[in-house]
């Protein structure tokens, strides 16, 4: 146990002076300041009106609006396309006959048989009041 607690002490005091010489050597400093980088000029600026006789910001106000309508065109194009081409595709039996009112339609029942079948759904709601 003194064996290693000796070595111990020796390797310490060995590296004491060698961490001290290198602090003493500060004439020479290991990391200079970099050099200041040189100013350049900006590039002149070009004189164009853009596209269209608009100015050069992509995000101008009426780059925007022109981006907007041509989505706004674009859309209804499409919902026009689509809606068409539904109409075109559905079978000429499920087409609703513009000619023909609702009374003429293909009913299962009868108005009366209607007026029955609300008669008796009133009845039943009364009925459960009542009770309550």
């Amino acid at each position: 146990m003194l064996r290693r607690l000796l070595s111990l002490a020796l390797v310490v005091a060995l590296l004491a002076p060698a961490s001290a010489l290198g602090q003493q050597n500060q004439s020479q400093d290991p990391f200079p300041p970099l050099p200041q980088p040189q100013p350049t000029a900006p590039p002149a600026p070009e004189d164009d009106d853009g596209f269209l006789g608009l100015n050069n910001e992509i995000g101008g106000s009426a780059t925007l609006y022109i981006i907007a309508g041509a989505l706004l065109v674009a859309f209804i194009a499409i919902g026009m396309f689509i809606s068409r081409d539904a109409r075109r595709s559905l079978p000429a039996a499920h087409r609703p006959d513009a000619r023909r009112t609702r009374e003429q339609g293909p009913h299962r029942h009868k108005r009366q048989a209607k007026a029955r079948a609300r008669a008796r759904t009133k009845a039943q709601r009364s009925a459960r009041r009542k009770n309550r």
